[in-house]
């Protein structure tokens, strides 16, 4: 017979299954109650004698009892009624409930004193428990008391004032000095010593500078400085803190304490001193920068003595300290001084073998040098000579720390010594005359010879970091080092030819491409092949030439160009030589490639500018092939030159635009190079365009704008033309394009001429110059009307650049004609359901540019953004598809705004959102999802949380085809809620369906975590199995780990800054980061844990630039939810993988410039994809690399073949079971 089963618990959280008896916890809520009633804690009102004659017979003044009841409570306000409200005594408050005995004894006289003061009715202030400890510490003996007594001394005595610490000086240093001499003579209580130094310390430092000339205050320092020397490290390292911090504003104890160590070091003569003299170096440091000039120089000398000695570990600590005290300032440090030390470093220079001290040595050297360098740098550069003499010694060591820690020193040396000290050498710069530099660059050429092949990374490294230090002027200097660093490049098995390639490049922009190619010149060799000597430069010439000679480019590389040309066209003649003549060719690319760059910053344009104009212009017109790099070149030169050589290139654009007007005009042919170069150069040459000659230009346009019998490619390359030139026409020519464009506006029959009149409308709105201003304000009324009435005869294609030309225009609005906002608002927010993508991505854009440009044009920016948000939220009362725009508006401008907005505005817009949630339009509730899925991030937790139950159940009493339409988004919707709110409350609320896809959810992302490694592996079987129990029963216990951000403790806490520092990459961090007030919520972090503030400066400008771009396109986003976190919006979030710009191609098909083997040559010119090609390969060279294709495609093949041999195992095993065992014998 079994036994029946008894009372189970029921599942849930603990306060579920609690009984419903109370016997227990009312007989312990009674005995806390009793306990509370006591009035003396501890001592009683019979006053401090009688409570610490108490501690002297060892009676404890709290029982067993109290001791229990009060570590066993964790209420701060008892802890503070019994040891007083002072700050000073915050951290005993921490040891309330600490079970050590010390801290126990601690709070126990900590509480005993407070009595005390309360029961004679006295203030509790530092003076009173000053007094009181002092009397305590007088009248005990026991070291426990004392230890307690002393800490609580040593925490309230820097709350003393200072002119109490003076008049009681000699009563208290007496007290506190008897008792630290009485632990000299027994058995030493660290903590006892460490308090009593801390206040000595404290006491001493507060004394008016007579009483230092004092006899007994010196006898009270000397008697401190021995506790330096303890053996015990908690006494040394309280006692060196102490008169370090003594040392830095008493002239006297900082003396008083280097003539102690330098004792302890000039008695240091082997390693039975050895502890002692680490000690004592490892304090010294910190006290030499405070010392003078006499006992600085006497500290150093023992250091360096020390460090003679060549004893390991003494040495190294030695060496250690040198450098300490070079690094920090100090005024007795002089030049000599600093020199003298360099010289007997090197005389103790170490053995080669010795790694350890040789990485230290040479970080003491490099710390000496960069203090010489602000001392005395000519005398540095005059000593680095010896410097780089031993580095060319270590970086062949086969220690890899000795050898990086030479190029760090090396590299320093050239980036902390190099400016300073040229500056002293001017005179011999000028003259190019010969200076210390000249030993170091002949080391560095020694450097480069094949004894160093193996350490050659460092050595160009050390190179490069001195070609990036020296100026032009100074280049001279390094004359020997190009010829042997080029030969290297040449040396068997060099393997450093991208580090060699920036050095070169560091090279080039030291020395100038002229200077470089007159010594190692492009010229062809004289025989058949086609071979530039020193061809491997034209990259790098390219990539770094600047602040040239444009001459050394017109006279010394034109001609080469030249004489490839021609070969190049010899050898096509030939039969077989198509290699030879692409080589011919591509050379020839490669030093045109070379003018853009010598365009950079030219320092002769006037004068050079004149030879290459005529031969520049024929190019352009007759190569093809080079015209980008040509147009390249037009456009750099223009935007580099200095304003006066602007006119140079002004008097020239007679002769340029027409060429560059017939290229961009004539149609494109199948070969022929892109027409954007033309264009650009086209932009560049009217900012400096005379305004008369551009005047006829624009006449020419003009009147082929208004031709007949052009195709419509022409007519659309003459308007991108007309709109070139209107951001620099006069006002005359504004008003001719103006009158001539409105018109176009109200044409709905010819769509293109309606885009291209918007596009020269916002042309001549976004100008910035004094013409534009002028035409724009006094026609201010007219642009109103012309767009507000041509609102409903606006074609689709053309609405992008409307609401570009709506934002252009609000741009020039003052807070007074604000109301024409509220006119164009409707159609912009109407625009956020268009077809067109690129329509949809301008409204969002429009619309938060509209609500910076209302903040940065009102005073009162909550009040502008609340009246902005009402005329949006208008939008919710109008039909089915005006709300369901409304609401995805409201979700962009509350994912921008939501910090200018008050906690109510958000409040009623999320009460209304969620109201509108049991809608049966699908338009609506798309746009529900949109709003909630953005508001539950951004919104502070405070005004979300109270409408999540109404949101779920919303969610729940949807019909089933509702919630299977929108099941994706819901679904993303519950994993955002999650984040927030944690898994309790959602599983709460939700209805009976929606727990099991929050359970699968939370499911997923334990295992996606899991596969990460973020958590430990274990079952995933029985963990799938807990999990499937909690679908039906709840599963409240098997969440407790997935606490959202929503969770009790996580929502009371705040965001204050602790001891600790705060890591705000911490997950735990995030509620807190979100939480904040209702009138300023906290900004949103980032994943990578950046907290975002806002810079409405920032936002503002960026607000600005929108619209700018007549002619370009936007990126497009994917769909409608990630419009809202735009390219405007500077919070949005990257998408998860490999980010990457993805740019399409006009035409639909793959560019050519990307991978693929040129594989944009299918495609189609009318459509997206690849086509066939007569004569080609055909275009399927495409391979997928999604992993779960993949697998699907490859899965099931190898399944026969593992069953049957499962199989098998299974057969044999089954046949050795039944075979009988030998027995062995």
């Amino acid at each position: 017979m079994t036994r029946p089963k008894g009372k189970r618990w029921k599942r849930g959280e603990a306060c579920v299954s609690n009984p419903a008896s109370k016997k227990h916890r009312l007989e312990a809520a009674n005995v806390v109650r009793s306990k509370r009633q006591k009035t003396q804690v501890v001592g009683g009102p019979t006053g401090l004698g009688v409570a610490l004659k108490n501690l002297d017979e060892g009676e404890n003044v709290m029982n067993d009892d109290e001791v229990t009841h009060i570590s066993a409570l964790s209420n701060w306000t008892i802890a503070t009624e019994a040891a007083g409200s002072l700050p000073s005594f915050e951290k005993v408050r921490k040891l309330w409930n600490s079970p050590l005995d010390s801290h126990k004894e601690v709070c126990a006289v900590l509480t005993a004193i407070t009595e005390v003061i309360k029961s004679q009715n006295e203030e509790e202030t530092p003076i009173a428990y000053f007094a009181a400890l002092l009397t305590a510490l007088e009248t005990t003996e026991q070291v426990e008391q004392q230890t307690a007594i002393s800490y609580l001394l040593s925490l309230i005595i820097p709350s003393v004032p200072q002119n109490i610490l003076r008049a009681k000086f000699a009563p208290s240093s007496k007290l506190l000095f008897g008792v630290l001499e009485a632990q000299s003579n027994k058995e030493l209580s660290v903590a006892l010593v460490r308090s009593l130094l801390a206040s000595i310390s404290h006491l001493l430092s507060q004394q008016d500078p007579a009483v230092w000339s004092e006899g007994s205050v010196h006898r009270m320092l000397e008697y401190l400085v021995q506790f330096v020397f303890h053996s015990k490290p908690k006494v040394r390292h309280a006692a060196q803190r102490s008169l370090a911090s003594l040392s830095k504003s008493v002239a006297t104890v900082c003396s008083l304490v280097v003539q102690s160590c330098t004792e302890k070091l000039d008695g240091y003569t082997g390693s039975k001193e050895a502890q002692v003299t680490l000690h004592t170096i490892s304090f010294i440091r910190y006290i030499l920068p405070q010392a003078s000039e006499g006992e600085l120089k006497q500290g150093m000398e023992s250091i360096l003595r020390v460090i003679a000695l060549r004893h390991t570990k003494v040495t190294s600590a030695a060496l250690q300290a040198l450098a300490s005290v070079c690094k920090q300032p100090s005024t007795a440090m002089t030049g000599q001084m600093q020199g003298q030390i360099l010289m007997n470093l090197f005389s103790s220079k170490p053995s080669s073998f010795d790694h350890p001290i040789t990485t230290v040595w040479l970080e003491a050297l490099s710390a000496c040098y960069t203090a010489l360098a602000t001392l005395e740098p000519k005398l540095g550069l005059i000593m680095a000579h010896n410097l780089f003499t031993f580095c060319s010694e270590t970086v062949l060591s086969k220690n890899h720390d000795v050898v990086q820690i030479s190029l760090v020193v090396m590299e320093q040396f050239f980036s902390e010594n190099i400016s300073p000290a040229l500056e002293c050498y001017q005179a011999e710069i000028e003259g190019k005359k010969s200076t210390p530099l000249g030993k170091v660059v002949s080391t560095l050429k020694t450097m480069l010879k094949l004894t160093y092949q193996s350490v050659w990374d460092v050595v160009l490294q050390t190179i490069g970091s001195l070609f990036q230090q020296l100026e032009r002027p100074a280049s001279y200097m390094i004359e020997p080092l190009i010829a042997p660093l080029f030969m290297i490049r040449n040396a068997p098995d060099f393997e450093n030819t991208n580090l060699f390639t920036t050095t070169a490049g560091h090279l080039v922009k030291l020395v100038g491409g002229p200077q470089l190619l007159s010594v190692y010149p492009l010229t062809l060799e004289q025989d058949d092949e086609v071979v530039i000597p020193n061809g491997w430069l034209l990259p790098i010439l390219r990539d770094h030439i600047s602040h040239s000679e444009l001459k050394f480019f017109v006279t010394n590389l034109v001609p080469v160009t030249s004489t490839l040309r021609a070969r190049e066209e010899t050898l096509k003649q030939e039969k077989g030589m198509e290699l030879d003549w692409r080589v011919c060719f591509n050379l020839e690319y490669q030093i045109w490639a070379l003018l853009p760059s010598f365009c950079r910053h030219p320092t002769d344009v006037a004068e050079s500018f004149s030879m290459m104009a005529k031969t520049l212009g024929g190019l352009i017109s007759s190569r093809p092939e080079i015209r980008e790099l040509l147009c390249s070149a037009l456009v750099t030169l223009i935007s580099t030159v200095e304003e006066g050589e602007r006119e140079v290139l002004a008097k020239f654009s007679k002769n340029f635009l027409p060429i560059l007007f017939n290229l961009f005009l004539t149609e494109p042919k199948e070969h022929d190079p892109p027409r954007k170069p033309v264009k650009d150069a086209i932009e560049s040459y009217l900012s400096i365009c005379p305004k008369d000659t551009l005047h006829i230009f624009y006449e020419k346009i003009l009147a082929k704008t208004q031709g007949e019998g052009m195709s419509d490619e022409a007519k659309r390359m003459v308007l991108e033309l007309l709109v070139a030139m209107i951001a620099h026409l006069g006002e005359g020519d504004l008003t001719t394009t103006y009158d001539m464009v409105v018109p176009w506006l109200g044409d709905p029959g010819n769509p293109i001429n309606q885009k291209r009149a918007y596009q020269i409308l916002l042309a001549l709105l976004v100008g910035k110059t004094d013409a534009h201003s002028a035409f724009v304000s006094s026609r201010l009324e007219e642009l109103h009307t012309h767009l507000v009435e041509s609102l409903v005869l606006a074609q689709p294609a053309a609405k992008k650049h409307r609401l570009k030309c709506l934002l252009a225009l609000v741009r020039q609005l003052k807070a007074e004609n604000f109301n024409f906002i509220p006119t164009i608002l409707p159609e912009i927010v109407l625009c956020v359901k268009e077809q067109n993508e690129k329509t949809r991505l301008a409204a969002y854009k429009c619309l938060t540019a509209i609500g910076y440009i209302y903040l940065d044009k009102s005073e009162d920016k909550r009040a502008a953004m609340k009246d902005y948000f009402e005329m949006i939220i208008a939008g919710l009362t109008g039909s089915t598809h005006l709300a369901g725009a409304t609401l995805l508006c409201l979700s962009k401008i509350v994912y921008e705004y939501n910090s200018y907005l008050d906690a109510d505005i958000l409040d009623q817009v999320v009460e209304i959102v969620a109201a509108m949630m049991s809608s049966k339009h699908k338009e609506i509730l798309k746009g529900v999802l949109s709003f909630i899925k953005t508001s539950t991030g951004v919104i502070a937790y405070q005004i979300m949380q109270p409408h999540i139950k109404t949101i779920l159940d919303a969610l729940d009493a949807w019909d089933k085809p509702t919630k299977h339409h929108y099941r994706a988004k819901v679904r993303t919707l519950f994993e955002r809620l999650l984040r927030r709110f944690g898994y309790e409350m959602i599983y709460k609320l939700c209805g009976e369906e929606h727990k099991k896809v929050v359970n699968h959810i939370v499911r997923e992302q334990r295992r996606a975590k899991a596969k990460m490694g973020v958590r430990d592996r274990g079952d995933e079987s029985e963990e799938d199995q807990e999990l499937g129990d909690s679908e039906d029963e709840g599963g409240m216990d098997d969440f407790k780990q997935l606490r959202g951000r929503g969770s009790r403790s996580e929502l009371t806490s705040k965001l204050v800054e602790g001891d600790n520092p705060l890591d705000f990459l911490d997950s735990a961090m995030i509620p807190k980061i979100y939480k904040g007030s209702k009138k300023e919520p906290c900004s949103l972090p980032e994943k990578d844990g950046k907290l975002i503030i806002e810079d409405l400066a920032e936002k503002i400008k960026e607000a600005q630039m929108l619209g700018e771009d007549t002619m370009g396109e936007e990126k497009e986003p994917d769909s409608e939810d990630e419009i809202i976190k735009a390219a405007v919006n500077p919070f949005g979030r990257p998408k998860k993988g490999i980010y990457r710009d993805v740019k399409k191609n006009p035409t639909g098909g793959r560019s050519e410039s990307s991978g693929g083997g040129g594989a944009g040559k299918f495609a189609s010119k009318k459509a997206s994809g690849d086509m066939k090609k007569k004569g080609k390969h055909e275009p399927f060279a495409y391979v997928s690399i999604n992993q779960k294709k993949g697998k699907k495609k490859t899965s099931g093949q190898f399944d026969n073949l593992i069953k049957a041999g499962k199989a098998g195992v299974q057969k044999g095993s089954k046949a050795m079971r039944k075979a009988p065992r030998s027995t062995g014998k």
